[in-house]
């Protein structure tokens, strides 16, 4: 599973999820997380049609978007909602 995470510097919600999503990585090693800057990386902002709330957390397999997170979310909220993904 491929977790394409786009923040913005700017972006309180953001911070908070830096430290929700390094604890998931801990936990589920198995997959290949990706951050992007919703500022500079203009080109993946346009690839993956990402709007104006950040953070957008992308779920892909096998090169196909499965599952999209917008805007901040607890661990708890994340884990419910794809932890079966994950």
């Amino acid at each position: 599973m491929k977790i394409i995470k786009i923040n913005a510097v700017w972006c309180p919600g953001c911070l908070v999820s830096k430290g929700i999503w390094k604890k998931i990585q801990k936990k589920y090693k198995d997959n290949e997380y990706i951050d992007y800057d919703y500022d500079l990386d203009e080109e993946i902002i346009e690839k993956y049609n990402v709007g104006e709330i950040v953070p957008v957390v992308i779920f892909e397999k096998d090169g196909k978007e499965i599952k999209r997170l917008i805007g901040e979310k607890s661990y708890e909220e994340i884990i419910k909602e794809v932890g079966d993904l994950l």
